[in-house]
């Protein structure tokens, strides 16, 4: 299995589609600080917009794609800048929630939604990834993305039998396809996926994500890049930002959070064991010191 297929299967993220939005004249969405682990994204179907974050604004437009890997308080707005904001109108159709505002100008159409990586996905993007901006229209690499979002939108809202359920499915969908057009960047965002296109590092990475129980050391997993420890331990500083080990422990504590909530079947001392703790205790510590609960109550919770 390749890296990112196994990624996604370790963290199993929960990926919505809440909102569909068709916006005119002068208006604007304000989107609030979300918690920890949630990314909203928005994808802009028709029509330009501007977003403004943490003090910044940009312009987008149709094609574009954007994502906040920190869940940052932000503001979609329209370009009209004058006059009383359009009325906004808010309907569930039993798969999203419709929003319309009325008005003078060019409609924006906007899909909206999260994706859920849990509360512990620190490791996933550095502190200072606030923004990622995908601009899918002149890319040639992306046929697939454009032809997704129709089908989310079609069935977002059809309102027929079986479609919170698809649009759940092609929700997951969207989000390996951003993902493996992320890594297929030049430089991807800084976090976890530029540190799995570092190719003096991906060996390390990809047999970590393949079997984070090992008992890996930075010692073997220099080994497998062929470096020296201190070689590697520098590379490693320069591409992320969380030391080795404090990294395999995020890794371990994602893949004990999955099982904890998905096997019910397994006692903590056997989920412990599968995701390389030789004890109860240590593990337990571990997972306290991420989650703030125990493995226990987590499952109960």
């Amino acid at each position: 299995m390749d890296s990112l297929s196994q990624l996604l299967n370790m963290l199993n993220p929960r990926c919505e589609v809440n909102l569909h939005c068709r916006f005119a004249g002068r208006w604007e969405a304000d989107h609030p600080q979300l918690g920890p682990g949630m990314v909203p994204w928005h994808a802009i179907l028709k029509g330009e917009a501007r977003l403004q974050i943490a003090g910044a604004a940009y312009d987008v437009r149709p094609g574009d794609v954007l994502l906040l890997p920190q869940g940052s308080a932000h503001t979609l707005q329209g370009l009209i800048d004058w006059g009383h904001l359009s009325p906004v109108a808010k309907r569930h159709n039993g798969a999203v929630t419709e929003v319309r505002a009325e008005g003078e100008g060019e409609a924006v159409e906007v899909l909206c939604g999260e994706f859920n990586f849990g509360p512990d996905s620190r490791w996933l993007f550095a502190d200072a990834t606030k923004l990622i901006v995908l601009h899918t229209r002149d890319r040639q690499d992306c046929p697939e993305l454009e032809t997704l979002l129709a089908m989310l939108v079609r069935e977002s809202l059809a309102a027929q039998p079986g479609g919170a359920k698809l649009v759940q499915h092609l929700a997951a969908t969207f989000l390996t396809l951003l993902l493996r057009i992320l890594l297929s960047q030049h430089t991807p965002p800084a976090g976890l996926l530029r540190l799995m296109t570092d190719h003096r590092l991906t060996p390390a990475v990809m047999a970590v994500l393949a079997d984070p129980a090992q008992p890996w050391t930075i010692e073997s997993l220099a080994q497998r890049c062929f470096l020296s420890r201190a070689t590697f331990a520098r590379h490693f500083a320069q591409a992320y930002h969380l030391t080795p080990q404090t990294w395999l422990t995020h890794l371990r504590m994602a893949q004990a959070a999955r099982l904890l909530k998905q096997a019910s079947t397994l006692t903590v001392e056997t989920i412990a064991g599968r995701c390389g703790f030789a004890s109860l205790a240590s593990f337990s510590r571990a997972f306290k010191g991420i989650y703030g609960m125990t493995p226990a109550r987590y499952r109960r919770y």
